[in-house]
């Protein structure tokens, strides 16, 4: 007997689907069950350089969760979660990843409030004010809500030298994104224009990019690798990299970064991350997550750096060494650096993002 309307699931569903994923692609589908749904793994949609082992769907994954959980529980339902882990789990189809059921709890909170945090959650790409710093309680109370799982580490680059450091850090990274044509691939596969973003409601809208409108046919000129490759030799790959992270950081009231000491779960990871993300939002800062060195870095150790050219490794490894020296206490031996992000405010929102329709997530 079904205790939980089904017009409930598909609210908890629309709530889980507003998580990031990589590119956009969102890599979920869903299975009604009674009481709740199965979450799959979407193959068509995921898997792209940046998803080694599958470590950025994961994260989705967990931060879809979370999504799931925070608006559940405002509407007086418990959440009970498994994870299919080993085969006998996988029988009816091996893309299965976790189930979860619900149970009456207790009363409503604010559910509308809750929904709005989750709906309204978004990376702002835009310049950030420069002058307006944020208030050294509400990093006390970031740094606080990150650090109450005690393998989780936060990191406040703040002081002129430390940020200084971690955006030269950033922008090496970025450097060898912009020269990889693999990532650049994957870029333009994902890259939508005007309407066709809202045709289609995936990938990455150009309108969310945060930068100006006339550059838009100069990306549309550089989808072809070999011409984007024939200007990197005449420094396109920093001029990318000035605009897209230098100038966005620079102008950012804080950078801090999320590590976990020791073997990482992803999954619960990408639920910290989410948890982090929607407080951020609901005291009044944007924020722009930066997922080139994390991800880099997964690849690097998961994958023995499969896909990238020699030079990238040795670079990749030299920036590696600089971040473990400008963040105390990192081990990058055994520590995840889960992820990187700029925070401050903006006068000026993000867009939305686009999201496909419900339906089209079911099984």
């Amino acid at each position: 007997m079904n205790t939980i309307p089904n017009e409930y699931l598909i609210k908890l569903i629309e709530a889980g689907i507003q998580a990031p994923s990589g590119d956009n692609w969102q890599p979920w589908k869903f299975k009604l069950l009674a009481n709740g749904f199965e979450l799959w793994l979407d193959p068509e949609n995921m898997g792209e350089f940046f998803d080694v082992n599958l470590v950025a769907t994961e994260i989705s994954c967990g931060a879809l969760i979370e999504n799931v959980v925070t608006l559940a529980t405002a509407l007086g339902l418990a959440t009970h979660i498994s994870y299919f882990n080993n085969q006998a789990d996988k029988e009816e189809g091996s893309n299965k990843f976790a189930k979860l059921t619900f149970t009456p709890s207790g009363s409503q909170s604010d559910v509308e409030a809750t929904r709005q945090a989750i709906f309204n959650r978004r990376s702002n790409r835009n310049l950030y004010q420069f002058t307006k710093k944020i208030p050294t309680t509400v990093i006390t109370e970031l740094t606080n809500l990150v650090t109450s799982n005690d393998h989780y580490k936060f990191y406040n680059y703040q002081t002129p030298q430390s940020k200084s450091a971690i955006i030269d850090n950033m922008l090496a990274t970025d450097a060898i994104r912009f020269a990889n044509e693999h990532v650049h691939n994957d870029f333009h596969k994902a890259l939508r224009f005007g309407k066709t973003a809202e045709q289609t409601r995936n990938g990455l809208a150009a309108a969310t990019l945060g930068i100006e409108s006339f550059m838009f046919p100069v990306l549309k000129l550089l989808k072809p690798w070999k011409i984007t490759r024939f200007f990197n030799h005449f420094g396109l790959h920093h001029i990318m990299t000035f605009r897209a992270t230098w100038l966005p950081m620079k102008s950012s009231s804080h950078i801090v970064g999320i590590v976990h000491q020791g073997p990482v779960n992803y999954v619960e990871a990408g639920r910290i991350m989410q948890r982090f993300w929607l407080q951020v939002n609901k005291l009044g800062l944007s924020l722009q997550l930066s997922s080139s060195l994390p991800l880099f870095l997964a690849r690097y150790h998961l994958a023995q750096g499969e896909g990238f050219t020699s030079a990238q490794l040795k670079s990749l490894a030299a920036v590696e060494n600089d971040f473990a020296k400008i963040t105390p206490g990192f081990n990058k031996e055994t520590d995840q650096l889960i992820m990187l992000f700029r925070l401050g405010y903006t006068k000026h929102p993000a867009p939305t993002p686009y999201r496909r329709e419900v339906e089209s997530f079911l099984i």
